[in-house]
């Protein structure tokens, strides 16, 4: 179970109080000056610290009599400074006092011993009675109760200390405070206090500390607030400007848990997750939290153990402490797993950057599930992709400020509030995330409240328009940004749970600085709803992409919470809000000057910022300076600067702030490299002792009638908070008042601000008129405000500078601390910085070898880790550059033999990866030496070539890793190489390769198993594309086809191995391939049929029916061989419809041939697209049912292949006769419609004639095989067409077509059989024929009589023709009416005639 935050009791027994021996009841708060004076006396005399230690102890017991409590004035000057004696020359300086808490007001608590110094004697002059006015000034109940004393028992000289309730006291002074150095320098400064009370573990880890010479933390002097903070049982946002103590805060509430469960038993570690943007401070606070409990540590350690740490440390101060690249924010912190779920409870407490977070994210979501669009999952594939992949690709805003803004620079506001705008709010808002691929569109961007986002309320359309141009500009560049990460990330755990286990605490610090999907991301790491810390100022929000308030951010994680999207806990109590409004940091001068910045941002545009309680200082100070003389158009401050040449300068902890590069150049180029100088924008998290604030309202976007706006504040009272101006033209003003409190807030001591233009009158009058600023003189010379700086503060400035991306600057803070190491580090990343922002491709890769070389030459000086990083640093260069070669030799020096093996991966150099691999098999991911066994074992197999060292130690470990990674090619040659055909075969099957199945398998050729397998692989195949009425030949030609490729495989199959059927089958889809209608298909049909394989039989000779549609052209000779095989197929389609054979569709046969397979519970399906498929659209059928489709279908077909040869032979060239018109005129006959022959000099023969005669004969023998099984209303009609057409073949009307007399049985097949058919034919005409209509239609009828008498008489017929057209209703009267009386009967005297019963008689009908 995780530890409970709630568990308050554990808090106070890591961080409160109980008497030891040694310390008495007396807190001792130390100021931080005190704690390094100890250790450094420590160092050089250790008798002399025990006895700086036992005088400590005194004071904590009460003893304030003697050497022990003399004060250092006079009683009228204040409030009492004590020294304590230590020895003749070493004083212990020190003040009885009760605190002020964060509010104004005394606790409640007892009297405590400040401890200011540990100073010489000689140093104790002039600076105590100074600060005992100084604190006079918090007035008289104050003063009275630091000099109370309480006698501990009656006569004794100890005391005890003293409690009091609270009270609200006023401060008064607006001096600060001043302290000595060892130097003799005094400083104004404001020392941070670390509390020493009797708590016996801080007591003995500051005393083991002392005994092992190592620098311990001490917990701060928490104010109530503070500890509110701490103490807070549920989720918490706190709100504090810079310096209010929101990191401390968030620190001691980690520690407290900590400690807690190191003090519980069978509780799992809680896992703390700090977050934060920026690599420097994740690592300075868990540098800090590390401190703070090693520090506690050291309590529990014996003498030796001591000893042995001392000797470590003295070793440690001789080494330099290594310079971490800053740019960094992925590998700040080695040794933290790539993966989130890879992290484990030891790896927390966990300090690291959002950018960590998302890649380690990012690197478990590289196969997911995407249930949405198709399109936009191919998107966020990508972006993920390119965030594990292409870190290069990733838009910075650097990266945007260098590739994309002179592309976009339409607009007159500055880059990094329009990349903020696309970031915060098109991409990375709320609403954003719901929309459509989680951007805002047009419409929706255009309407959005102007007070909540006023910064470019007047000109979205111009802004969108370029926003549309960076996303084009973006996806041409394959690049990804801030945003698109987060949202991919968002969108994959949306339809996929979070790998790894999730957090129990979140604190994420200076959370303005993310974007609100940021902390809708880092809400799905933490499952306890009351385990949340988000810690922020929204004032300083000028961050590049950051654009939000915590109103916003509290609305939206509660809308978070309560979606069921990722199921969240609900929180035991709703969260709690904290503002912390005392800033430690800054004296009140400053501290006032910003607070009204905030103020007009709050009144004017309340909706925009955070509204706080006014912010304060404990200390007060000097006024901010304001110069506002000395015009002149080259340069307004000439004189003002002027003493800054030759070898006067600004110290390391003063600052010139300014609005861009190009007046940090100006200033550079006229008076030398004299100043650290940054840009605002570069400034922020930065702070400095004294700030010059240049030009700021000169080189501001706003106008000055926008300026002006501040003389509406002008008032004696508070500036009115009606005056809202969330809709008004002037919003611009709103981001220039919050860059004015971000310049300002850089100031710890004194903030001078330089600036001659209209724009700043209105600024200034408004400080002046509320006394918050002084006004200089002109002819002031900078040089009088110059500090002079020590070598170890130049390096101090040049690590901070350095650690905060200012190379530059920290080139100049090196030069004067005389460290050439530093100064050439600083210089190498300078050009990396360089070489990052530099467009043109060829520019780019010179200023990264440039960087390379640089990178290298730092390397060749450093050591150890130092020297690995300076190496790695080179090969990012040399990556970047396009020369993988070098950059793989240096990451190997690097020891990085991931990146090592990818450049090697780039230049084509496989070999090298296996050393690598070889050499170093325990120090690269084992998801990433998967990656390069995988891209080797593809290089080596699909190359032919063998690696110079095995990948692998055996055969089985090979094959277990290819089947893991989806080598199934690999996998696949390495079984066929050792023989095991069979599971090569298997493998191909699983993957869908059947055709590479069955070729593994004809390679096993002494095993009859295997080609029995190959050929039924292969049959299985070739009978599920080329079932039943396929397009079989179109199938087998199609290179593309499966069923092509499966054939290929079986060209050199043995045939004469396998079983005859199997054989049959090969040879039909060969024969079929080659030529469908040839003889072989039909003879193969007629063996299929001889053993019984009807539905075999029924496929070939299916095959052969699709030849219909050529036979348009063909002659008589072909459609006569077509007809032969035609019969054959109808004589078994009407066998096996009329179930004169057995036809099942359940049999293994027949379900092959029409692509039945088995289903569930006995049941069958249908393959899509079969036969069977295209008319049935059901998926199952029980047996009964899939036969009575199967016959239902075949019917049907039967009919259509009958109806269609029909329709052919109607056109055929074959069945056609030369025109009449055409023979006795030499033409053709003009008649569209006419399909007879119209060539020239084309007289028939006798051979022609039967030809034709027995075409016809064989389709109607063909036709009464299809009535008799399928017949329907239509077949007399058929029957009486065909019969015609008979008749005209055989009585042609001109003698060169031919004529009866050329009639011979014998050319005529099956004439028997033709003969019996038409007979039959004839006698259900005749049965069937009536005059229909008027009399003078019955011509019609006659001259059907006499067609059908005279094929009655070509047939042989011996039918009584006279009776059936003698019935009542078939005879025609000579008067033109049907009558009764015997004798005048037209159709019986032709039938008379025509069949020579009685010649004379049908005359006069002829006639």
């Amino acid at each position: 179970m995780p530890l409970a935050c709630t568990q308050t009791h554990h808090l106070e027994a890591t961080l409160a109080a109980s008497d030891i021996d040694r310390f008495g009841e007396w807190t001792i708060l130390m100021a931080s000056n005190a704690t390094k004076d100890l250790l450094q006396l420590r160092r050089r005399d250790a008798k002399m610290a025990e006895c700086v230690l036992k005088r400590i102890g005194q004071l904590s017991r009460g003893n304030f009599s003697g050497n022990n409590s003399r004060a250092l004035h006079g009683p009228s000057h204040g409030i009492p400074i004590y020294q304590a004696e230590v020895l003749s020359n070493l004083r212990l300086v020190y003040q009885i006092d009760c605190v002020l808490d964060d509010e104004g007001q005394v606790r409640d608590l007892s009297l405590f011993v400040k401890i200011y110094g540990i100073y010489p004697h000689k140093q104790l002059d002039h600076i105590w009675p100074w600060l005992s006015r100084l604190l006079s000034g918090r007035g008289k109940v104050y003063q009275q109760r630091c000099t109370l004393r309480e006698f501990a028992k009656v006569g004794g000289g100890v005391y005890r200390p003293a409690t009091f309730p609270p009270r609200r006291e006023e401060f008064t002074t607006d001096q600060s405070p001043v302290f000595v150095h060892d130097d003799g320098t005094n400083e104004v400064c404001l020392p941070q206090w670390s509390v020493l009370p009797c708590h016996p573990e801080f007591i003995y880890n500051r005393i083991s500390g002392l005994i092992a010479e190592q620098e311990v933390e001490l917990p701060f002097q928490l104010t109530r607030k503070e500890w509110q903070i701490v103490q807070c049982p549920t989720s918490c946002y706190v709100i504090g400007r810079s310096g209010t103590g929101k990191t401390t805060a968030m620190v001691f509430k980690m520690l407290g848990i900590h400690r807690a469960w190191e003090q519980v038993s069978d509780v799992r570690k809680p896992r703390q997750l700090f977050v934060t943007r920026f690599p420097v401070l994740a690592a300075k606070v868990n540098e800090f939290f590390t401190s703070l409990v090693e520090s506690l540590a050291l309590a529990g350690r014996t003498r030796d153990e001591l000893r042995e740490l001392r000797s470590q440390v003295r070793n440690a101060e001789h080494q330099e402490s290594p310079m971490m690249n800053p740019m960094n924010a992925l590998n700040y912190r080695p040794g933290t797993p790539q993966k989130y779920s890879e992290l484990t409870d030891h790896d927390f407490p966990l300090f690291i950057t959002f950018d960590q977070v998302g890649a380690s994210l990012v690197d478990d979501l590289k196969e997911y599930d995407c249930p949405i669009d198709s399109k936009e999952c191919a998107r966020l594939k990508f972006i993920l992709d390119r965030v594990v992949n292409d870190e290069s690709s990733f838009v910075t805003y650097s990266a945007f400020r260098s590739h994309y803004w002179p592309r976009l620079c339409a607009t007159s506001r500055r880059p990094w509030l329009v990349f903020s705008e696309f970031m915060g709010v098109i991409k990375g808002s709320e609403a954003a995330f719901h929309s459509p691929n989680g951007i805002l569109d047009r419409h929706t961007y255009v309407n959005l409240s102007t007070r909540t986002y006023p910064v470019f309320a007047g000109d979205r359309h111009s802004l969108y328009s370029a926003f549309e141009l960076y996303s084009q500009l973006k996806r041409e560049k394959y690049a990804y940004d801030m945003a698109d990460r987060t949202y991919a990330i968002l969108k994959a755990l949306s339809c996929n749970p979070l790998k790894g286990q999730p957090v129990d605490y979140l604190y994420v610090d200076e959370v303005q600085d993310n974007l609100i999907i940021d902390t809708i991301l880092l809400r799905i790491l933490c499952q306890n709803a009351d385990g949340l810390f988000w810690a922020g100022d929204t004032a300083q929000t000028i961050s590049a992409g950051s654009s939000f308030r915590f109103a916003e951010l509290k609305a939206s994680i509660h809308r978070t919470e309560v979606r069921s999207l990722w199921q969240f806990r609900s929180p035991a109590e709703n969260p709690n809000c904290f503002d912390l409004p005392v800033n430690y940091r800054s004296h009140r001068g400053i501290v006032n000057c910003a607070q009204l910045v905030v103020k007009l941002v709050t009144d004017f545009w309340p909706d925009s910022i955070d509204t706080l309680q006014p912010e304060r200082a404990i200390f007060g100070g000097p006024k901010p300076v304001f110069f506002a003389g000395w015009p002149n158009e080259s340069f307004p401050f000439e004189p003002f600067f002027s003493g800054l040449r030759a070898s006067r300068e600004l110290g390391a902890e003063q600052c010139i702030l300014v609005r861009d590069n190009a007046v940090r150049e100006q200033i550079r180029k006229r008076f030398g490299d004299v100043a650290v100088i940054l840009t605002l924008e570069a400034s922020k998290g930065l702070e400095f002792d004294d700030v010059f604030l240049y030009n700021f309202f000169e080189d501001s976007i706003a106008t000055s009638l926008q300026w002006h706006i501040v003389s509406m504040a002008h008032g004696d009272g508070d500036i009115l908070p009606s005056r809202d101006m969330g809709r008004s033209p002037h919003t611009v003003l709103c981001t220039e008042l919050k860059n004015l409190y971000v310049g300002i807030t850089r100031a710890r001591k004194k903030l001078y601000l330089l600036d001659h233009s209209e724009k700043s009158e209105p600024m200034r009058e408004l400080w002046s008129k509320k006394d918050l600023i002084d006004v200089a003189p002109p002819g002031t010379n900078i040089c009088q405000y110059a500090d002079k700086s020590t070598p170890r503060q130049w390096a101090a400035a040049g690590h901070k500078l350095f650690n905060a991306c200012q190379f530059q600057e920290a080139v100049h803070c090196f030069e004067r601390a005389n460290l050439p190491k530093q100064l050439r580090i600083a210089q190498a990343y300078g050009l990396y910085e360089i070489a990052n922002s530099t467009v043109e491709s060829s520019e780019r890769q010179r200023a990264f070898l440039d960087a390379a070389v640089a990178f290298v030459q730092c390397a060749d000086e450093a050591l150890g880790t130092e020297k690995k990083g300076f190496f790695r640093q080179a090969a990012e260069c040399y990556a970047s550059a396009d020369d993988a070669t070098m950059a793989a030799e240096l990451y190997v020096a690097a020891s990085d033999f991931a990146g090592a093996a990818e450049q090697y991966r780039k230049a084509g150099c496989f070999d090298e990866i296996v050393q690598i691999l070889d050499r170093h098999p325990t120090e690269i991911t084992g998801s990433y030496r998967n990656k390069m066994l995988y891209i080797c074992v593809v290089y080596y197999s699909r190359n032919g070539l063998r690696p110079p060292i095995p990948l692998f130690s055996s055969t089985d470990i090979e094959l277990a890793f290819l089947e893991s990674q989806g080598l199934n090619e690999e996998r696949i040659d390495l079984l066929e190489s050792l023989g095991r055909f069979l599971e090569a075969a298997e493998v191909h099957l699983a993957v869908g390769q059947r055709c590479g199945a069955i070729e593994s398998l004809l390679k096993d050729q002494q095993n009859l198993g295997a080609l029995q397998r190959a050929v039924d692989l292969a049959l299985e195949s070739l009978w599920q594309e080329c079932s039943f009425d396929q397009p079989v030949q179109a199938i087998l030609k199609n290179r593309r086809s499966e069923a092509y490729k499966v054939l290929n495989c079986l060209q050199a199959i043995p045939l004469e191995r396998l079983e005859i059927s199997k054989t049959g089958q090969i040879r039909f889809f060969r024969a079929v391939q080659q030529s469908p209608f040839s003889e072989e298909v039909y003879q193969l049909g007629e063996e299929f049929s001889n053993r019984g394989e009807e539905a075999m039989a029924l496929m070939a000779f299916n095959v052969l029916s699709s030849q219909l549609a050529a036979l348009h052209s063909a002659d008589a000779a072909a459609f006569d061989n077509f007809l032969r095989r035609f019969e054959r197929y109808v004589r078994l389609l009407t066998s096996i419809v009329t179930d004169e054979i057995p036809f099942r569709a359940t049999d293994p046969e027949v379900m092959k041939v029409f692509g039945i397979i088995p289903s569930t519970h006995h049941n069958y399906s249908v393959i899509a697209g079969t036969f069977l498929h295209k008319q049935f659209g059901h998926s199952r059928y029980l047996p009964a049912e899939i036969n009575g489709v199967l016959k239902a279908r075949l019917q049907a077909h039967l009919r259509k292949k009958f109806e269609d040869e029909n329709d052919v032979s109607r056109i055929s060239l074959a069945f056609s006769t030369q025109c009449p018109y055409s023979i006795m005129h030499g033409s053709h006959c003009g008649r569209q419609q006419c399909n007879q022959q119209h060539e020239r000099g084309l007289y028939s023969n006798a051979a022609s004639y039967n030809m034709k005669i027995n075409l016809l004969l064989q389709q109607i023998r063909i036709s009464d095989l299809v009535f008799s099984a399928v017949g329907n209303r239509g077949d007399f009609s058929r029957m009486t067409a065909t019969l015609d057409r008979l008749y005209a073949v055989i009585y042609s009307p001109i003698f060169v077509q031919g004529s009866i007399a050329d009639l011979d049985w014998n050319s005529i097949r099956n004439a028997a059989e033709c003969m019996r058919v038409v007979r039959e034919w004839i006698k259900k005409t005749i049965y069937y024929l009536r005059p229909t209509g008027q009399p003078a239609n019955y011509t019609n009828y006659l001259m059907s009589v006499i067609r059908v008498t005279s094929l009655h008489t070509a047939f042989g017929g011996v039918r009584p023709l006279q009776e059936y057209v003698s019935r009542q209703g078939c005879r025609v009267s000579y008067g033109g009416q049907p009558f009764t009386v015997t004798g005048d009967n037209v159709s019986a005297d032709i039938v008379a005639c025509l069949t020579r019963s009685d010649a004379i008689r049908g005359v006069p009908a002829l006639r």
